[in-house]
């Protein structure tokens, strides 16, 4: 079930009727019940993977439950401080090795999913049979989200950094909310568990804010993301010598921008049936085109996936006593550059998980690979950068601003050629192409027109994305445009929601019976 589709707009409907007609200690209900429809039609099947993921969740917690409250108990008993020591440190030995089995249960089953159809030719070979049955496994909706959402909630309780629940149903409705569940944002629970639970009245203008920023993603998907998909499929599908070197940089920054707005398009969407129903989701995306640096590019793109890896990789592995002794060991070494192997390693390692998260090819391992040399080149030179700086007198200014932004469009350019082919071979024939033939002549001519849209599809992707420009910057000024535009004169606010919400109804890709293209995301 698709955001934009009949079916969740009914759905959605739905919801909100009966959620702000129902008294307070059943609202929550309602959220579940329409959770569980939404990932049941999403699915088109029996969602065993949410439930397994959910059940163990939910036990895991419990038990970390009564072992910090029996722990508390005995320790209270302990007659000096050595004999407490021990007493904690043999109750928190216990819960690690709960939580370790947990995770690797949980992250067994996203990987068996995952790659259960990259895994079955090489298990045919092993065995010399055909194994029919990986063919016929589905992958759960969202569990690539839902799962990383749910570790977080264990690892939480675990360092007692979150309540922990007893109520089943409440560890469910966390784990498969509607809006969140297929594309996030990644959502932790102490924040979504008082929201659940307090009272939610109807008011008008929140509900206005929330339709707006729907129809907002609505446009970015639609109207932008889903019209330039056109063009880059076209120009990726085709035989690779039979395409410029321009034509395929065009479709890369094409791509770029489709990605961002299908991801943030439905985080929009996401966020106002959210916000519709008195839910505030976090952010995801903070303009991450205007970053200065390849890290900060990433503290705006998928933001809650970031923090989830520094909290629980990053963190887990700099505090864990294997990251201790290296720290210790490499803290005077190489004129105090040692200082940075950790915060390397844990880097790196952030990475590599992060291009298996995403994917479940090698170009995605080498992706992650990449970004993650880049940071840890960043990190080892950061203090280098002053000095440069100073040596050849450059200042802070527009033209150094500007020189920041495109290094980093430049680096995500080449990373993302890397993901969007259809294979190695291929990304390498493109990167090919840059050098030896880039022809820029090709971009003026006919043949741009050939891969599926039309100079006026090109006009409009002009007009639309510099509305999106213009959106972006007053945003980054610190502008809630949606603030912004209420207290404009009447003639100006109606104008811009009745142009929006036209454009997305006329110029909007649709497929038969005003069907959509899958979000990007729900690949990955």
């Amino acid at each position: 079930m698709q955001l934009i589709s009949y079916s969740f707009v009914a759905l959605w409907m739905l919801t909100f009727a009966l959620y702000y007609l129902v008294p307070k200690k059943f609202q929550w209900y309602i959220l579940l019940a329409a959770s569980l429809v939404f990932y049941v039609i999403g699915l088109r099947g029996f969602p065993l993977g949410l439930l397994l993921t959910a059940v163990t969740t939910y036990g895991c917690g419990i038990y970390l439950k009564n072992s910090l409250e029996r722990e508390k108990t005995e320790s209270s008993q302990c007659a000096d401080k050595e004999s407490k020591k021990a007493c904690k440190a043999a109750f928190s030995k216990k819960r690690k090795r709960v939580q370790i089995l947990y995770i690797v249960f949980n992250l067994g089953l996203l990987l068996l999913y995952k790659y259960a159809v990259v895994l079955m030719p090489f298990a045919e070979t092993l065995t010399g049979s055909h194994i029919g049955f990986l063919e016929k496994v589905i992958m759960p909706l969202g569990i690539s989200f839902y799962t990383l959402t749910a570790i977080s909630y264990v690892v939480d309780a675990g360092r007692e950094n979150c309540k922990i629940e007893t109520d089943f149903l409440k560890v469910l409705l966390f784990l498969a909310y509607f809006p969140a569940v297929t594309q996030g944002p990644f959502n932790r629970f102490d924040k979504m568990k008082e929201q659940f639970e307090r009272e939610h009245v109807f008011q008008y203008d929140r509900m206005l804010r929330a339709v707006q920023r729907f129809v907002w993603g609505a446009f970015k998907k639609l109207v932008i993301a889903d019209r330039i998909g056109i063009f880059v499929d076209r120009v990726y599908g085709v035989e690779t010598s039979s395409v410029t070197g321009s034509i395929y940089a065009c479709a890369t920054v094409l791509y770029m921008l489709q990605l961002y707005a299908d991801f943030s398009g439905y985080i929009d969407m996401a966020a106002g049936v959210s916000e519709s129903l008195d839910i505030m989701l976090p952010e995801n995306f903070k303009r991450p085109y205007f970053a200065k640096s390849v890290a900060e590019f990433w503290r705006r793109w998928h933001i809650t996936l970031g923090t989830w890896f520094k909290d629980y990789v990053m963190f887990s592995f700099v505090m864990s006593g294997t990251g201790r002794r290296i720290s210790k060991a490499c803290k005077n070494k190489a004129s105090g550059m040692g200082r940075q192997v950790v915060p390397i390693i844990g880097t790196m390692l952030v990475w590599f998980f992060t291009g298996i998260w995403h994917g479940r090819t090698l170009a995605y391992m080498l992706w992650g690979v990449y970004y993650g040399i880049i940071m840890s080149v960043s990190l080892l030179l950061e203090q280098k950068y002053v000095g440069w700086k100073a040596k050849f007198h450059i200042k802070n200014g527009k033209a150094w601003s500007f020189f920041c932004k495109a290094r980093t469009w430049v680096i995500v350019f080449i990373a993302d050629v890397l993901i969007r082919s259809e294979s190695l071979a291929q990304a390498g024939a493109i990167y090919s192409a840059f050098v030896t033939r880039l022809n820029l002549r090709t971009l003026l001519s006919r043949e741009i027109t050939s891969y599926g849209l039309s100079k006026y599809d090109f006009m409009l992707l002009a007009v639309v994305l510099l509305i999106w420009l213009a959106v972006s910057v007053l945003e980054e000024r610190g502008e809630d445009v949606r603030t912004y535009f209420a207290y404009r004169p009447i003639v100006i606010r109606w104008a811009f929601y009745y142009g929006i919400v036209l454009l997305v109804l006329i110029t909007g890709i649709y497929g038969g019976g005003y069907d959509t293209a899958a979000f990007m995301y729900q690949s990955f």
